[in-house]
Formats: C-alpha cells, sequence, structure tokens
C-alpha cells in the first residue's frame, strides 16, 4: 500500500467542495487514513512549498502570501498506486488546461493567466504528492510524530 499528502486548499473550502473532492477520492479505492483541520502560517507553508522557491519564485511568494492563515483540510491517503492515482483525479496544476473529469477541470474557476493578473495564487483547489519521496517529506511536516 502506498500514502500520499491530499490537501483541500482554501478555495475549495470557501466553495464547500469537500465532501464532492473527497468523495471521488473514496470511490476511487482510496482510504482516509489520517486528516486535519489547519490554518497554516507562512513560515509552515514556506517549509511545504520549498521546492517551489528555486523553480518559480513567483509562485512561492503569491501562493505562501495568498493562502496563509486560512482552513485547509489536510489529509493522507493510502491505496494501490495512491500517488499515481490521486494526481489523475487531480489533474494538471492550471485549471484552464485540466481535462474534464478531474477535480481541477470540473471544479476550478481560475487559471494561471488570471491569478498572474490579480498577483495572487491559483486557485486550484487542491495539492497532491507527486512522488513517494515527496510523500514521505510532506507527511511528515504535515502530520508530525511525537517521539
Amino acid at each position: 500500500m502506498e500514502q500520499t499528502l491530499f490537501l483541500l486548499k482554501p478555495d475549495a473550502m470557501e466553495r464547500g467542495l469537500a465532501g464532492i473532492i473527497l468523495n471521488r477520492l473514496e470511490r476511487a479505492g482510496l482510504r482516509i487514513i489520517n486528516c486535519r483541520y489547519c490554518c497554516p502560517t507562512r513560515d509552515f507553508l514556506k517549509r511545504h512549498y520549498a521546492d517551489l522557491e528555486s523553480r518559480n519564485p513567483v509562485a512561492f511568494e503569491r501562493g505562501t502570501r495568498c493562502m496563509a492563515d486560512k482552513p485547509f483540510l489536510a489529509f493522507v491517503f493510502e491505496g494501490i498506486n495512491a500517488i499515481q492515482k490521486t494526481r489523475a483525479l487531480v489533474g494538471t496544476t492550471d485549471p484552464i488546461k485540466a481535462p474534464a473529469g478531474t477535480i481541477r477541470g470540473d471544479f476550478s474557476c481560475d487559471s494561471i493567466g488570471a491569478a498572474d493578473l490579480d498577483n495572487r495564487a491559483t486557485h486550484n483547489l487542491v495539492h497532491a504528492s507527486d512522488s513517494p519521496e515527496t510523500a514521505r517529506i510532506e507527511i511528515e511536516l504535515w502530520f508530525p510524530t511525537v517521539k
């Protein structure tokens, strides 16, 4: 069994999409093994998106600024090929390019271009780990264990 981190971002929470989005993952055979409600600080989000800072400093700054101190639901999902399956369900980062049938393609009302014009983060609803190593790091960050 594989585990992955899945985040419902503030825009999904504000629009009341949590139930319908989670239903898609559960119907795909993924099982919630941990969850928490949180309002992460900007410093916390900087740690989560640390790899983005060097690749896309503008997206890093906007994302950490625009999402800080807003409600998130964080999950650890488990299942066979959980990472690949979740990424396929989510769709591409730019919602305007996400195919119909994906979470972003069906529910997002935004694009990277529109976000650029407003100098804000793209409202793309969710985050999903992109590799086993990233999943391990992200799960440890969002769900620290007591040692």
